[in-house]
């Protein structure tokens, strides 16, 4: 089982108002891979409600209340997620 750091659910979802840097795209591109797989169940991980608000605290300014609590909820109803 892995964990995984805010850092991660953060680089696949935040939406930047810039150019990335070509190591921001790779990372944005892993991050994506990781969740997907956690998503499809190819992958257990585990995480902490304190990575978890940190997540939401930063993405606040990309997405609305409803969406962030679908995320949430969403990532807490799998079950190859422990929080």
């Amino acid at each position: 089982m892995r964990f995984l750091d805010s850092n991660i659910f953060i680089y696949a979802l935040y939406k930047p108002n810039r150019q990335l840097t070509k190591l921001e795209i790779r990372m944005k591109d892993s991050s994506k891979r990781i969740n997907k797989d956690v998503e499809n169940g190819k992958e257990s991980v585990v995480t902490t409600v304190v990575h978890l608000s940190e997540m939401v605290n930063i993405l606040k300014h990309s997405f609305t209340a409803k969406q962030l609590g679908e995320i949430v909820t969403g990532l807490i109803m799998l079950d190859d997620v422990e929080i």
